[in-house]
């Protein structure tokens, strides 16, 4: 690997869950629009979870971010408890909107609430890097993987009021 001393959190068997619902969320997603979720390598670090592209074409269409969240039972708690905001390491949000700017495509978020099964999708910025929805930032301390721990680091709390929401039942 690259970096051969960073551990990869994907590896984990918690990791191993994420990206087995990360990849369910995907397969629904690819049935739904006729798309491919392309994920960039999953045992090494990658600035992107992954590309949409056309399934015909092979056009890409967007840059996404994607995570799964396991801390709430429906939507409505999510929308309470969390006032609507997904949180995400701006890291992450900022590098994806640069890659997605670079390519000339959107950047789009896929928020997956394991539990209810509905996964939230909103785009965050045009292809041109500017944002679509709010995102406000704040340095917290959160979890710092998804084996725990935790960071303080500067976080995206990005509004998820216009996210389209999807059963993927």
């Amino acid at each position: 690997p690259i970096y051969p001393l960073l551990t990869v959190d994907i590896l984990t068997e918690k990791g191993q869950v994420s990206l087995s619902d990360e990849q369910y969320a995907a397969r629904w997603v690819e049935k739904k629009f006729a798309l491919r979720y392309i994920q960039t390598p999953k045992n090494s670090p990658a600035l992107v979870d992954a590309i949409i592209a056309n399934k015909t074409s092979s056009e890409i269409l967007a840059v996404v971010e994607t995570k799964c969240r396991y801390d709430v039972v429906s939507l409505e708690q999510f929308q309470t408890n969390y006032k609507n905001e997904w949180l995400v390491t701006w890291s992450k949000v900022h590098n994806a909107i640069n890659i997605a700017t670079s390519m000339g495509v959107p950047c789009v978020g896929f928020l997956y609430l394991v539990k209810p099964k509905v996964l939230l999708m909103q785009r965050i910025s045009e292809p041109d890097g500017k944002l679509v929805t709010e995102v406000r930032l704040s340095t917290t301390s959160t979890q710092a993987t998804t084996n725990g721990g935790r960071a303080l680091r500067t976080n995206a709390f990005i509004n998820m009021a216009q996210a389209a929401i999807h059963n993927v039942r």
